[in-house]
């Protein structure tokens, strides 16, 4: 006798539990050829020999970071700015929109924090207070920049991808110029700003490491970007508009009211993660070049697919290797963080593929039929 409430038999071909195998024979794959490829470059006279180093400096890639709380803690403060980029982006692919200008924001956000972070007069000496006027700053800066782009979009569907590619290199020109020209300390030669007062850096949170506040504040941008996402009507509109982009017409906002709205979120994440990174890294502000984040907030927002909670967990892991990668490199002649480029691109493509496993799993459906 059949009920209406009958307990659902797990089956690793549900949506859920194979997206979850993808991710895991994906890491697999990647983690074997990083291996082979440590073979190749490895030193050793013979096969046995070559094995055997490539293999201790596997272990090695895998576990340095445990070594000691120090370590851990780098792995930590690198997460933070993929973190940031990631969950940027991720909006803009929710809605279906490749936008790159998370690498021109970052760089120009942190413009706009340096402003305010060293000059004294423009800050209340409480540290609280002063790290939030940066942040604030930045933050809107980069959620007005993002409005750009979107207008384009909206207005004249013009190509985003082009924009933000084009729009990332004039935002580093002015920037660069800005900071020279404006933020420098004067009489110095160089491209660095005059130092941060020391009430607008983050604290650093964990004892005996660099780890500052900046990664309470991603974590809670996680939760909030989640809630947003997946408990309000605004992230249904994203959700379902990605999927169907007529769906913005008639979910209540305009196409062009949501494509503001998600780039200027985009935007606001974007610049405060660049605030984030300069007051709880540096003491200055120092990039000479875009910080590279455009693209890495898209990697982020692949491997998490584009979900909040496994943005934070590809942050992790990535930087957990390239973490490993250079802090193994003074020792190791064969360890490089380009390396760790190898395991990135082929987690890239395999997890990005919608054919990676699809046979296997479309033969376990026709199997779980003929039962």
């Amino acid at each position: 006798m059949t009920t209406e409430k009958q307990k659902k038999r797990f089956r690793i071909t549900d949506e859920g539990p194979f997206e979850a195998l993808r991710i895991i024979v994906s890491i697999l794959i990647a983690l074997v050829v990083t291996f082979i490829v440590l073979c190749v470059v490895i030193e050793g006279d013979t096969l046995p020999q070559r094995l055997g180093n490539a293999w201790t400096t596997f272990i090695a890639l895998m576990t340095y970071p445990c070594k000691n709380l120090f370590y851990f803690g780098y792995v930590l403060v690198k997460m933070v700015p993929l973190t940031f980029a990631g969950l940027a982006t991720l909006l803009y692919f929710r809605t279906g929109l490749f936008n790159l200008s998370t690498e021109g924001i970052f760089y120009f956000a942190g413009v706009a924090c340096t402003y305010f972070a060293v000059s004294e007069t423009r800050l209340t000496g409480n540290g609280f207070i002063d790290s939030a006027i940066c942040i604030l700053a930045a933050g809107l800066c980069g959620g007005i920049i993002a409005l750009l782009p979107g207008v384009l979009k909206a207005k004249f569907q013009a190509d985003e991808m082009v924009i933000s590619l084009m729009m990332n290199n004039i935002l580093f020109g002015i920037g660069f110029w800005i900071i020279k020209t404006y933020l420098a300390t004067t009489g110095v030669t160089g491209t660095s700003s005059a130092p941060f007062v020391q009430s607008a850096r983050l604290t650093t949170i964990i004892p005996k490491t660099q780890v500052h506040s900046g990664i309470i504040l991603v974590l809670i941008m996680v939760v909030l970007v989640y809630i947003l996402l997946f408990k309000t009507k605004l992230g249904y509109a994203i959700r379902i508009t990605g999927l169907n982009q007529n769906f913005a017409r008639y979910s209540g906002m305009g196409a062009f009211g949501l494509f503001m709205v998600v780039h200027f979120l985009a935007g606001f994440i974007g610049g405060m993660g660049s605030a984030v990174e300069l007051l709880g890294v540096y003491q200055s502000f120092t990039w000479s070049q875009l910080p590279g984040l455009g693209f890495t907030g898209a990697l982020m927002a692949m491997l998490g697919k584009n979900h909040p909670i496994g943005v934070a967990v590809a942050a992790f892991g990535i930087s957990y290797l390239r973490a490993s990668a250079q802090l193994l490199a003074n020792s190791s002649p064969v360890i490089d963080i380009k390396l760790v480029s190898v395991v990135e691109v082929i987690l890239t493509l395999l997890i990005s593929s919608q054919y990676f496993l699809r046979g296997w799993r479309e033969r376990q459906l026709l199997k779980e039929e003929k039962i």
